[in-house]
């Protein structure tokens, strides 16, 4: 009797076969899912890093485009080049007889912009590091550590 109740549990092969192959085949698919993901993102990075790559030279461009720029403002407002455009305009020189000062009273005229000391003068500025900050890391040790108390101070 107990082996008909036995036998009424018991699954049928098919099923134990496809429950396996079901367990065999689950670090395949997860392998696979992995991969995937992987695949994925390294394509969104490759992409970004391109995009990246492709901002950084129109970025060269740019300031290429800007020295170029620069280059041609400063020809044209050179010396030379404004004689030049001045002469075809019709404008001439001024000669130092023609010139007339006026004197403005209370007009103290503008301030002078000092950009750097005078010369000849010593700097008297303060020291770039903090004073506690130039012993030696030894110095300090041996200061705080070794050193007895009695040397720090006479009280007695």
């Amino acid at each position: 009797m107990t082996k008909k109740i036995r036998q009424a549990y018991r699954q049928t092969p098919w099923r134990r076969q496809l429950r396996s192959l079901g367990f065999s085949m689950l670090p395949v698919i997860a392998l696979l899912v992995i991969t995937a993901l992987h695949l994925v993102i390294s394509a969104q990075a490759a992409e970004a890093g391109l995009q990246i790559m492709e901002m950084h030279y129109e970025e060269e461009e740019i300031l290429r485009q800007i020295a170029n720029q620069r280059t041609q403002l400063a020809w044209i407002t050179s010396y030379g080049e404004m004689t030049k455009r001045a002469k075809k305009l019709g404008f001439e020189p001024v000669q130092t007889d023609f010139i007339h000062f006026m004197i403005i009273p209370g007009y103290m005229g503008r301030e002078a912009v000092l950009l750097a000391p005078p010369p000849n003068q010593e700097n008297r500025s303060t020291p770039l590091v903090n004073e506690s900050y130039q012993k030696s890391l030894w110095d300090w040790f041996v200061e705080t550590f070794l050193t007895s108390k009695k040397e720090g101070g006479n009280f007695g």
